[in-house]
């Protein structure tokens, strides 16, 4: 039996204006990753489209993560 399994795309130091933003997802592959943050109010945002086409770091086990807003 061949489960998918979700996995945690994260695409750091993204969406810049004075510091780096980062976008990230629970999803079974890449372009489901990039479907889910386009969905939820992404598309048609300054940075978003262009910034997906990066290479996303991908989770397959527990992770934790923080970033520091500033401005």
């Amino acid at each position: 039996m061949n489960e998918k399994k979700l996995k945690l795309y994260v695409w750091e130091d993204v969406l810049v204006d004075y510091t780096a933003g980062i976008m990230f997802a629970m999803a079974y592959d890449e372009e489901g990753a990039r479907r889910a943050i386009l969905r939820s109010g992404g598309k048609g945002l300054y940075g978003v489209e262009t910034d997906l086409r990066k290479k996303p770091k991908v989770y397959y086990k527990p992770k934790g993560y923080f970033v520091y807003g500033g401005g």
